[in-house]
């Protein structure tokens, strides 16, 4: 087994996600909870793949206490951790989360 189909089962497509999010009926929570889920694998933690990680589903299940969790610092150490790894003197590319990078100064 290769080290791709490793990492993919704890993958979630974010196709997948957007496709339940606007196809299916869902109630108001249920479409909340999926556009939170696109948007930590799109936006805040992304990656070169299109696909969030399932470690995030957790976070989710208690809806109410999800204000509460430091998602500035888990960004910040997402985007050092990444930049950790683009310094290598054998990478050639970088993982997605320039984005929050740019945006950083700026505010």
């Amino acid at each position: 087994m290769n080290r791709l189909s490793v990492v993919l089962r704890n993958l979630i497509k974010l196709g997948w996600v957007r496709s339940i999010r606007d196809a299916e009926p869902l109630d108001t929570q249920r479409y909340v909870k999926c556009q939170i889920f696109y948007l930590l694998g799109s936006t805040l933690f992304t990656d070169k793949l299109a696909y969030a990680h399932a470690k995030y589903l957790p976070l989710l299940r208690n809806f109410k206490r999800i204000h509460t969790y430091s998602w500035e610092s888990a960004c910040l150490a997402h985007l050092y951790k990444a930049l950790c790894c683009a310094s290598r003197y054998d990478t050639k590319e970088m993982d997605d989360p320039l984005n929050l990078l740019f945006v950083w100064p700026w505010e």
